[in-house]
């Protein structure tokens, strides 16, 4: 449920002020499902994936199984949960209320100067309750077990505060010109506690003072800071609307990076050029407009996800002093006080055409940006005591082209708009520091991902798989694994050492898209409208990591229809992808490889909306302007 109220509030006060409020409230309850979607977390959507297919649902009195392990043979496996009781024996509430709003005062100066003031606080509170039954199992514990609950509360505020002088002269018709200066400053703070309890007595009071008296009720809390400070000039120029010239620099800084490199200075400028306002362009009348851009600037990225990158971070740990555990601190990260902004290097040139009074209009445009400085956490030896490292490194290079097409197909009682877009975009590492070294990342099941020189940044990462071994024969002629049998997986020795280990992974694979494309039709017809909304990419990998789990035949768990092809014998060898039955997740033929990559393009009816505008004369005599009716679905249908 949400519910959200406008109010906008702009006056007039005096023939040269004019000041305005706007407040947005809104306030969200949402009742969660225990899931995100990934393979491990154990929620419904594993849990279904899981689960045997035959396996009862609910007990012969109504009542729901928590688990396979519950069940009599031979559905009587244990570590699957039941996915109708992962819904209805864990509840989550997640309540929001926020506040947004807006203060302005804009005040004439002279004629063509005017100073503006704004202001924007941002307040929002989150609070969670959840609580997992005794229904429940816990730690592989049948029920009754041992019922948990947790209280979650977050509050953040933010504001920024903006204020700018803006000065704007036309001389003789010929000439037009624009000065702009401002400063910006921005500040947000969030603090965030959890508290869990175990042991209630009963399923009956789910809050935690609810929890048996005497067992261990965890606490924890954190508070974040950030703050950024802009001063920002811009001038226009345009001579008799056809040559246009922009001018503008930035000097920003974040709280982010460390006391020295906190300010970054990025300038910009940009030319357009009117073609339809030339004469030589009057006699194509079906041109309505017809402009040529280009821009070359600066621009910078603190976004991280640590609010203290820069600083040596310290964490509770346990010490043994004179032969008692003592509690103490340790440091969790460096220091590095050189960390700053990173920049982005951007060209772009484009176009703007619109045709037969813009009733078709095209849009193009080209862009190439270079980042450099990349904030990256690099490995670093563990002999520092860190895994990892945040800093300045390497250089990045994305360039592609974007399109866009609007129409408007029909006019007058009915109508029907079209919009569309379609965008490609290529990504490559052009410099990792001074040594080049490729910066490897992974998961709790190994290494997935590498950033290297001429390729994608955080491409897919492993083995390449080139098939199975068919018998024996094949196995003594192929590099293998020592523990490799017939039917298992064969990667290809990439170093030609005739040894299968970890110096033959190398990329397999990465997430970036051929193309992205959207297209959006609205239709309207005498206070009935409609709107659809397609999305969807073509091409692009991603790495199906759940398959390791659902296509090893392991004990109880569902499994793939893949697996019904695989290899059998010398004489049923299968598709050639899928291996033996192999009871376990380690191993070579669970490594990560190309065997787990597919293809990440889809399509989506992303959203469809149907409303109607009730008539003025039905509603004028409530006071009313408007007042529409409308019903709307997202994420209707998803093919892959």
């Amino acid at each position: 449920k949400r519910y959200t109220v406008r109010a906008n509030i702009e006056s007039q006060i005096l023939p040269k002020l004019k000041m305005g409020v706007n407040l947005i409230p809104t306030y969200r309850i949402r009742d969660e499902v225990r899931s995100d979607g990934h393979w491990a977390d154990n929620g419904v959507i594993n849990s279904a994936l899981s689960a045997m297919p035959m396996s009862p649902i609910y007990a012969a009195d109504g009542t729901t199984y928590s688990s396979q392990t519950e069940l009599a043979a031979p559905y009587n496996f244990p570590g699957v949960t039941n996915p109708v009781a992962n819904i209805t024996e864990y509840h989550s509430r997640l309540t929001t209320a926020n506040i947004l709003s807006n203060v302005f005062a804009e005040y004439s100066i002279l004629k063509d100067l005017k100073y503006r003031a704004s202001g924007n606080v941002s307040f929002t509170t989150n609070r969670r309750n959840a609580y997992r039954t005794s229904r429940m199992p816990l730690n592989q514990i049948l029920p009754p077990s041992v019922a948990t609950g947790t209280a979650f509360s977050d509050q953040s505020v933010g504001w920024l505060f903006n204020q700018t002088l803006d000065y704007n002269k036309d001389i003789n018709d010929d000439h037009s010109i624009g000065v702009l200066i401002g400063m910006e400053s921005t500040k947000n703070q969030q603090e965030s506690m959890t508290a869990t309890g175990a042991a209630y007595p009963n399923d009956l009071v789910e809050t935690l003072n609810a929890s048996a008296s005497g067992t261990t009720t965890t606490a924890t809390s954190s508070i974040v800071q950030n703050s950024t400070v802009s001063y920002f000039a811009r001038i226009n120029y345009s001579f008799r609307d056809k040559y246009l010239l922009n001018f503008s620099v930035r000097r920003d800084g974040s709280s982010i990076f460390g006391p020295d490199r906190r300010w970054g200075n990025f300038p910009a400028a940009s030319i357009g050029w009117r073609l339809h306002e030339e004469n030589f362009m009057k006699s194509l009348t079906f041109i309505s407009e017809a402009k040529l851009r280009a821009s070359y600037g600066l621009s910078g990225n603190n976004a991280f996800s640590s609010f203290y990158p820069y600083a040596a971070l310290l964490s509770t740990d346990n010490y043994a002093f004179n032969n008692v555990l003592a509690n103490g601190l340790r440091a969790s990260s460096p220091e590095n006080r050189n960390l700053s902004w990173e920049k982005n290097q951007q060209f772009d040139i484009g176009i703007d055409l619109g045709l037969f009074n813009n009733r078709l209009y095209v849009t193009a445009d080209y862009y190439d940006r270079i980042t450099k400085d990349l904030l990256l956490s690099v490995n670093v030896p563990t002999i520092t005591g860190f895994s990892t490292v945040v800093q300045n490194i390497g250089r990045m290079q994305n360039r592609g082209w974007e399109f866009s097409v609007t129409s408007r197909n029909f006019t007058g009682d009915f109508t029907w708009n079209t919009s569309a877009n379609l965008s490609w975009n290529r990504n490559k590492v052009l410099a990792l520091g001074p040594t080049g070294d490729p910066i490897r990342s992974g998961t709790g099941v190994g290494e997935t991902n590498i950033t290297m020189i001429g390729q994608p940044i955080g491409s897919f990462f492993g083995y390449t798989q080139s098939g199975v071994f068919l018998n024996q024969a094949d196995l003594d002629a192929n590099p293998h694994d020592a523990t490799s049998k017939p039917g298992d997986v064969k990667y290809a020795d990439i170093n030609g050492d005739k040894i299968i280990n970890a110096d033959d992974r190398g990329i397999i694979g990465n997430n970036q898209p051929d193309f992205i494309y959207g297209i959006t039709n609205s239709f309207s017809y005498k206070g009935f409208d409609l709107n659809i909304a397609i999305q969807g990419t073509q091409g692009g990998q991603i790495l199906n990591l759940s398959r390791r789990f659902f296509e090893n035949l392991e004990r109880n768990q569902n499994q793939l229809t893949t697996v019904l092809d695989r290899w059998r014998s010398e004489s049923e060898p299968g598709n050639g992808v899928t291996p033996r039955a192999n009871a376990r997740t380690t191993g070579q033929n669970n490594a990560i490889s190309s065997r787990w990559i597919e293809d990440g393009s889809y399509f989506r009816i992303q959203n469809v909306t149907l409303g109607y505008r009730l008539p003025a004369s039905l509603i004028k005599r409530a006071g009313l302007q408007q007042v529409r009716l409308y019903v709307a679905a997202q994420n209707l249908y998803t093919q892959t």
